[in-house]
C-alpha cells in the first residue's frame, strides 16, 4: 500500500513539474501580447493626445495587467521623481529588477529597451517611426514564442509525466 502512495505521488509529481515547466512558454506569449497592447496605448497617449511621457506611462500601468502593471508603474514612480535621468534607464532599472517574474527572453527585453532610448528624446515623427519598429519586433517575438510554445508545451507535459513513470518503473 505505501508503494503504490510513493509511485502515485513521484508521478504526480513529475507531471506537475512539466505542466508547470509548459506554462512558462503561455506565459512568455501572454506577456508579450501584453507588452504590445501597452506599447500601443503609450504610443496613443503620446503621439495623439499630447500626454507627458511619465503621464502616459502611468496611464499605461492603470490599463494593464500584471506583471506589466507593475512595471510601468514604477517605471512611471521613477520618471515623476527625477530618480533617473532617461526613461531608458528607470526601465532597464526596472526591468532588471523584475526579471524573476517576467518570462521574457534578453531579445523580447532589448526590443523593449531598444523603445525606451528614444522615448521623449525624438519628434513626433521619429517616435512614430519608434514605435512601428518596436511594434513589429514585438509582433515578431510574439511568433516566435508562439512557435516555442506550440512546439514545447505539449513535449513538456508528456516528459514530466514519462520521467515519472521511469522512476516508478526503476523503483518497482
Amino acid at each position: 500500500m505505501l508503494k503504490i502512495l510513493a509511485c502515485t505521488m513521484i508521478i504526480i509529481t513529475s507531471t506537475a513539474i512539466g505542466f508547470n515547466y509548459g506554462e512558462g512558454f503561455k506565459k512568455r506569449t501572454r506577456q508579450l501580447n501584453e507588452i504590445v497592447r501597452c506599447v500601443n496605448q503609450l504610443q496613443n497617449d503620446m503621439i495623439y493626445t499630447f500626454t507627458p511621457l511619465p503621464e502616459a506611462i502611468f496611464n499605461v500601468s492603470q490599463k494593464s495587467m500584471e506583471p506589466m502593471k507593475t512595471i510601468f508603474k514604477e517605471i512611471s514612480n521613477l520618471l515623476f521623481s527625477n530618480a533617473v535621468d532617461s526613461a531608458y534607464e528607470a526601465f532597464y532599472k526596472v526591468l532588471n529588477n523584475k526579471e524573476e517574474v517576467l518570462n521574457l527572453k534578453n531579445e523580447d527585453l532589448d526590443v523593449l529597451l531598444d523603445l525606451a532610448k528614444t522615448l521623449g528624446e525624438c519628434d513626433i515623427d521619429g517616435e512614430k517611426r519608434m514605435f512601428s519598429l518596436t511594434l513589429d519586433g514585438l509582433k515578431k517575438q510574439i511568433k516566435h514564442s508562439e512557435i516555442s510554445m506550440n512546439n514545447n508545451v505539449k513535449m513538456c507535459r508528456y516528459l514530466g509525466f514519462s520521467l515519472g513513470a521511469m522512476v516508478v518503473i526503476m523503483l518497482i
